[in-house]
């Protein structure tokens, strides 16, 4: 029974050491890394405040109904006390009043196309932010990936190296090849064996960092898997959040003249109330009434505010318009500058793996001789550095081909 229970424990370990060292895809983190972002947090929370200040305009709108209760006692003491005439000596007032603006129907809408124009702008600075952060992130794995190549590279040249390291053993012991020989290949193996630690140390920053990055609360080590980021798009740019908040811009501004003309239009509200209104309790009961009324207002002058504020606005619009140029020429030439960096580097990848199938057929010429007994120990170990440099070359240009990706992703990302 205790062995069984011993066996039980082992596997509960073994399945979670298992599972602490499962693979990790790039959509975990992208996944993890938006949900996680306090930046969209607060900007979702101001959608949803923006919402409230539509239904806030909405109400402003409605009859405003309130209730107003006000007592008064100044009395007269041996003809010593506040003018009778002026106080009347006492008051009682308790009404209900109701007031509502008229005519206002295009204000309104105007207060409510611009509290929708704020939602488009915070809902289009939420998208900013995740495509930002995906490009952050993936960048991020792609490190996380770059290492991870070179670490593999490395363990398999090792892997292969302690190999051929038993065959040379046996033959410098037969007196084929001489010690100093023998010497030189454990060196060298020992010099990568160091630098796969050196990897492994920069390998478990760089997950340190992403998980940093993603507001993911771990220290595990896990394995990458080579992201897919599709074949991008170097079609129009519409719809793209980068663009639309120029477009988004201007629609503000132009709203904002609409309410700065609104503001010097007639206003015209009615109000009514109904209650009692007092000042000697001996006829209370004839003082309750009611009363009806209307207000208008004009605005006649103002110091020229609304042709400053239309001035303003309009510096504000050149503004805009010219980062929208700026940005429009210099996205352009970005775009184009990595369309050409990928075609090039596309056309790089098969010339390297070529190079890698040639290196990789010297290795095993080379190996043969040496086992043989007639190769050089020298030109075998050059042989396998070579075929390292040349392996590390691919993993550097297939690395920068996703990076250039993520990069052309991020300006055509919808």
């Amino acid at each position: 029974m205790v062995f069984f229970r011993i066996l039980l424990v082992a596997s509960f370990i073994l399945s979670f050491l298992a599972g602490r060292s499962q693979e990790q895809t790039l959509d975990y983190f992208l996944q993890q890394g938006i949900k996680n972002s306090p930046l969209i947090m607060d900007l979702n929370g101001q959608i949803r405040s923006n919402r409230i200040d539509s239904l806030l305009i909405k109400a402003m709108n409605k009859p405003r109904v309130e209730f107003r209760g006000y007592a008064f006692y100044a009395p007269v003491v041996n003809n010593i006390g506040y003018s009778e005439i002026l106080t009347n000596i006492a008051n009682l007032t308790s009404v209900m009043s109701v007031s509502q603006q008229l005519f206002n129907k295009k204000t309104v809408e105007t207060n409510l196309l611009k509290m929708g124009i704020q939602k488009q702008l915070l809902e289009n600075t939420v998208r900013l932010t995740e495509i930002s952060l995906k490009k952050t992130i993936t960048a991020a794995y792609l490190d996380v990936w770059s290492i991870y190549s070179d670490i593999s590279v490395n363990r398999e040249l090792i892997t292969f190296a302690k190999e051929q390291g038993k065959i040379l053993k046996s033959l410098t012991e037969n007196g084929i090849y001489k010690q100093t020989d023998y010497l030189s290949f454990m060196v060298d193996l020992q010099g990568q064996e160091l630098q796969v630690r050196e990897l492994n140390l920069q390998f478990r920053k760089q997950i340190s960092d992403l998980y940093i990055l993603c507001g993911i609360r771990d220290t595990a080590a896990f394995s990458p898997v080579k992201p897919e980021l599709g074949n991008p798009s170097l079609s129009g740019h519409k719809g793209s959040p980068l663009f639309m908040r120029f477009y988004l811009d201007s629609l503000r501004i132009t709203n904002e003249k609409i309410l700065i003309d609104r503001n010097y239009r007639p206003t015209v509200s009615w109000f009514s109330d109904a209650g009692l209104i007092n000042n000697d309790p001996r006829v209370i009961y004839q003082n309750f009434g009611l009363s009806l009324g209307m207000n208008l207002a004009l605005p006649v002058f103002d110091g020229n505010q609304r042709k400053l504020n239309h001035q303003k606005l309009k510096s504000e619009e050149d503004i805009r318009a010219g980062y929208a140029g700026a940005f429009n020429r210099e996205y352009q030439q970005q775009l184009q500058q990595l369309s050409d960096e990928l075609d090039q580097t596309r056309a790089l990848i098969p010339a390297v793996k070529d190079q890698v199938r040639n290196a990789e057929l010297l290795i095993n010429q080379e190996k043969e001789l040496v086992i043989k007994g007639s190769g050089s120990i020298t030109d075998y170990l050059i042989a396998v550095k070579n075929y390292l440099s040349v392996r590390k070359s691919l993993n550097q240009y297939e690395i920068r081909l996703l990076q250039i990706q993520n990069e052309i992703n991020y300006l055509k990302e919808k």
